[in-house]
């Protein structure tokens, strides 16, 4: 099927999927209801509808190719299947266990839809624990979980490209259920989980190290916890590959969109020139400022349990990364997006969800037009004559400013609301 084809079809179901959105905002005190009396019903229809379904439809009746990095993933657990061991036999960008974790659903049926199926249901389990999180916190718990499966962004980027970065939400989420559940001397539990996410999913997500080690009443009790878990594990890596084990590092030496960079670079050039092959540095820069602006909020509000503000903390770190890291791309949204939704996003304010829906149509359409019109790099002002090159960047400065309004929020979350309190 043609890529013009496959993109209008997307924006049909998006069209589709916003209407569900809007008719299920306007039905809060029906979902409340359910919420009391047939959660495990509606969740499951939800699941039913708009994962299994649309999953069978696209690739087993339609039967369609798995696209986005499922093809990297599918050679990935191949390999993994095969015995290889991860750095040395193939190459992988993630934690060294993802490719073994990746690789189960292909031990059952060896084809990269299994992949996808199993980033789905990866995706739903997370979904459910964080309902079990929210639902004595909200009436409208059982409503957001059901919004969440019709955004634009998750359905087009877990469903159809089958991206796992909604597990580092999963993995916050279960540090944050632990420090529910035990209020004091938890610092032994969350760093046991820390390093087993380091060594599961991605190093991305040291960025929260830093704030968290500032909320925790025992830093060095935790750090020492982590190097328990995490020395061993890299001391053998290092004795069986060497230092292959960085190449993780490596994909931070591609320039993406949408980020500050990215719509600032025109101006930029116009100063100093920007040279691609040395963007490694860029990156280190915008790694000040994706560590330092969680560091300060959590300094703010270093008197409220961790408990309290942790899932701000991770918002805030992730979508930080997406505004400094020039690296990071439009698909990370889904990083933290299930979390937002729960934890910031207000449904009965419209300015929420403007932002929310502004935020999941950009997420699926700018990535696309970006590379259909070959992933222009704007190094001038006057590339903007060029019309196509004028709507892409106006999409990535309004993706851009929908990060910036998520910080803002959850900043007013974290610190503001703290500061009200306290006052």
């Amino acid at each position: 099927m043609p890529i013009l084809t496959i993109f209008y079809i997307k924006l049909l179901i998006n069209l589709g999927l916003t209407v569900g959105i809007i008719w299920t905002i306007s039905k809060s005190d029906l979902f409340a209801k359910w919420q009391q009396e047939n959660e495990k019903l509606v969740l499951g229809l939800g699941f039913l509808l708009f994962r299994l379904i649309p999953w069978i439809g696209i690739f087993l009746i339609v039967n369609e190719e798995p696209r986005g990095d499922i093809p990297f993933f599918f050679y990935k657990a191949e390999a993994a299947k095969r015995g290889g061991f991860v750095y040395r036999d193939f190459w992988s960008y993630h934690a060294p266990l993802y490719a073994y974790i990746i690789s189960i659903p292909v031990w059952i049926w060896h084809n990269a839809r299994a992949i996808v199926l199993f980033m789905v249901l990866m995706e739903s389990g997370i979904l459910w624990l964080t309902y079990q999180t929210y639902k004595s916190k909200s009436s409208k718990a059982l409503q957001l979980a059901v919004i969440y499966y019709m955004l634009p962004a998750a359905f087009m980027y877990i469903l159809v490209d089958g991206q796992e970065e909604v597990w580092f939400w999963g993995a916050a989420l279960l540090i944050w259920r632990y420090t529910l559940k035990r209020t004091t001397d938890y610092e032994v539990g969350v760093g046991l989980l820390y390093a087993m996410t380091l060594l599961t999913i991605k190093v991305t997500f040291i960025f929260l190290l830093p704030a968290l080690l500032v909320m925790v009443k025992k830093p060095i009790k935790m750090l020492l916890v982590m190097a328990a878990v995490g020395l061993p594990a890299v001391g053998f890596l290092y004795w069986q590959i060497g230092d292959l084990f960085l190449m993780p590092i490596q994909h931070t030496e591609q320039l993406m969109t949408p980020n500050l960079f990215s719509v600032s670079r025109p101006f930029i050039e116009l100063l100093f020139h920007v040279d691609e092959k040395k963007s490694t540095m860029i990156n280190w820069f915008g790694l000040l400022f994706t560590v330092f602006i969680p560091v300060y909020m959590a300094y703010k509000a270093r008197h409220r349990h961790i408990n309290e503000v942790l899932p701000g903390l991770f918002i805030a770190c992730f979508v930080c990364m997406m505004l400094f890291q020039a690296s990071a791309m439009g698909a990370y949204v889904i990083a933290y997006l299930m979390a937002v939704l729960f934890e910031i996003i207000d449904i009965r304010k419209t300015a929420h969800i403007v932002v929310l829906l502004a935020l999941n149509w950009l997420t699926v359409v700018q990535p696309f037009v970006w590379v259909y019109i070959k992933q222009p790099a704007y190094i001038s002002p006057g590339m903007f004559g060029n019309l196509s090159y004028l709507f892409e960047y106006a999409l990535q400065l309004m993706n851009v400013l929908c990060f910036l309004w998520v910080l803002r929020e959850t900043y007013r979350k974290v610190v503001v609301s703290e500061t009200a309190v306290l006052a």
